[in-house]
C-alpha cells in the first residue's frame, strides 16, 4: 500500500467519525425546511397574494367611480362679432378669455348584462386557481426533495459498499506482495491487486463526489448556500401500507389536478357567460357638483358663474360589430367544453395512477421479502467463503465475489425500501394529502 492510498484512508475513516458526531436531517426536516424557505414557492405564495388583492367587488366595478377635477383656460383673440336683429358689430383687439371650473364627478354602471357579477365570479376563481398552483408548486417540491433525499442514502450506502471494496482490495494488495516476496505469487498479481485498488479508490472517490453533489443540489432547494454541510439520517423509514381503495375517494376531492380541472372549468362557464352578457344593453350614470366661472372679454356675455348639479344616462345597446361578439361566445362555450373533458381525462388519470401504484405497491413488497432472504442467503455464503479463504481453499476472486453478491443483495433490499417511500409520497399526492404529513 503506497502512502497517497494510507492518507485517503485515514481521511474517509476521520471523516466518518465527523459524520457519526454531526446532526443528523430526517427526511420530514428536509421538507418541512424546503416548504418554509425555497424561493420557488415564496415566489408562487406571492402570486397568490397578488390575485387576492384583485378579487374584490370594486375590480369588479360594483362601485363608483369618483374623481375632482378641475379646468383652467386662457386666451388672447382679436375678435370680430356680427349680430342678427340690429344689434351693432363688436370689433374687439386682444379680448380675454378665461375659463376656471372644479366639481367632484362619478361615473357608475348601473346595468351591463350582469358583466360585473360574472367578473367577480372569474376574480375569485383565478384568485383559486393561484392558490391550487402554488399548491402544485409544493408537492412538485416535495416530490423532488424526496427523490433526491432517497438517492442520497442510496449513495451514502453505495460509499460504504465501496469502502468494503477498497478494505478487501487493500487485503488483497498486502497478501500479494507477501506471497510475491515468498515466491508464490507473480509480480503481476502484484500489479493486478494495485489495479483493482486504484480501480476501487477511484470509485470511492466518484461516489464521495455525487453525495457532495446531491448535498448542494437538497441546500439550494431549502434556500441554503449549496456548500453548506448537510448530514441526513442513515435510517430509511418505509411507511405503512397504503390503501388505495380510501386514498381514490380522497383524490376526487383533494387531488390538484382534479382542482386545477374543476377551477379551470368554472373559469370557463363565467368567462362564457360574460361573453354572452355583452349581447345585452348598458346603462351608465354620470354627474358632477361644482363650480366654474368664464370671464369673455367679447360678446354680449362678459362673464357667467355656475354653481350645481349636472347628470346624465347613458344607454348603449350593440347591434352588430362584424360578427365579433358572436365569434367570442362560440369560442368561449367551445373552451367550457374543454374544461369538462379537461376534468373528465383528470379523474381517468387519477384511477390509472392508483391502479399502477397499487399493482407497483405489492410488487416492490414482493421484491422487497425476497431480497431480505437474499440477504441472509448471501450472509451465509460469505461467512463460508470467509473460512475457506483463510484455510486457503477459495481465491480471493471467490471471496470478493462473495462479499459483492452480499452487498448487492443489501443495496437490493436497500433500494426496494427506497422505492417503497417514493411510491407512498407519490399516492400521497394523488390522494391530496402530500402537504399534510
Amino acid at each position: 500500500m503506497n502512502w497517497k492510498t494510507s492518507a485517503y484512508i485515514t481521511f474517509l475513516v476521520f471523516v466518518s467519525h465527523t459524520l457519526l458526531a454531526q446532526e443528523k436531517w430526517n427526511l420530514k426536516q428536509v421538507v418541512t425546511v424546503v416548504l418554509q424557505e425555497n424561493f420557488d414557492l415564496a415566489i408562487a405564495q406571492n402570486n397568490t397574494k397578488a390575485s387576492s388583492n384583485l378579487a374584490t367587488r370594486g375590480q369588479a366595478g360594483y362601485y363608483p367611480t369618483i374623481n375632482l377635477n378641475a379646468n383652467a383656460g386662457y386666451s388672447n383673440n382679436n375678435t370680430e362679432l356680427k349680430f342678427a336683429g340690429g344689434l351693432p358689430d363688436v370689433e374687439v383687439n386682444g379680448a380675454e378669455n378665461t375659463i376656471l371650473s372644479t366639481n367632484i364627478g362619478f361615473n357608475y354602471i348601473i346595468f351591463n348584462g350582469f358583466g360585473r357579477v360574472h367578473t367577480y365570479q372569474n376574480l375569485m376563481n383565478t384568485q383559486r386557481l393561484n392558490e391550487v398552483q402554488a399548491k402544485v408548486v409544493a408537492e412538485n417540491l416535495v416530490l423532488e426533495v424526496v427523490s433526491q433525499y432517497l438517492d442520497l442514502q442510496q449513495n451514502k450506502l453505495n460509499i460504504e459498499a465501496a469502502k468494503q471494496n477498497l478494505v478487501l482490495s487493500q487485503d488483497r494488495l498486502k497478501r500479494a506482495e507477501i506471497a510475491n516476496q515468498n515466491g508464490a505469487k507473480s509480480k503481476l498479481d502484484v500489479l493486478s491487486a494495485q489495479v483493482d485498488l486504484n480501480n476501487d479508490s477511484l470509485s470511492l472517490l466518484n461516489l464521495s463526489n455525487a453525495v457532495d453533489k446531491q448535498k448542494a443540489s437538497l441546500n439550494l432547494l431549502m434556500g441554503k448556500d449549496p456548500d453548506t454541510d448537510l448530514f441526513i439520517s442513515d435510517e430509511i423509514d418505509v411507511p405503512a401500507e397504503l390503501n388505495i381503495a380510501e386514498i381514490e375517494s380522497l383524490a376526487l376531492q383533494n387531488n390538484s389536478s382534479i382542482l386545477l380541472a374543476q377551477v379551470s372549468q368554472t373559469l370557463a362557464a363565467s368567462r362564457f357567460q360574460i361573453a354572452e352578457g355583452s349581447r345585452m344593453p348598458t346603462l351608465l350614470a354620470n354627474g358632477s357638483y361644482g363650480y366654474s366661472t368664464a370671464q369673455n372679454g367679447a360678446g354680449i356675455i362678459l362673464s357667467q358663474n355656475n354653481l350645481g348639479f349636472n347628470g346624465g344616462l347613458t344607454l348603449t345597446m350593440p347591434i352588430f360589430n362584424g360578427n365579433q361578439l358572436t365569434s367570442a361566445i362560440v369560442n368561449a362555450d367551445l373552451a367550457r367544453q374543454n374544461s369538462e373533458l379537461e376534468l373528465n381525462k383528470a379523474k381517468l388519470a387519477i384511477h390509472y395512477q392508483l391502479y399502477a401504484a397499487e399493482l407497483d405497491s405489492k410488487l416492490i413488497t414482493s421484491t422487497l421479502d425476497a431480497q431480505q432472504d437474499n440477504v441472509r442467503l448471501a450472509q451465509a455464503a460469505l461467512e463460508r467463503a470467509q473460512n475457506s479463504y483463510t484455510n486457503g481453499q477459495v481465491s480471493f476472486n471467490d471471496l470478493r465475489q462473495a462479499q459483492l453478491s452480499l452487498l448487492v443483495a443489501k443495496n437490493n433490499v436497500n433500494q426496494a425500501k427506497i422505492n417503497l417511500v417514493k411510491l407512498y409520497y407519490t399516492v400521497s399526492r394523488l390522494g391530496g394529502g402530500l402537504l399534510e404529513g
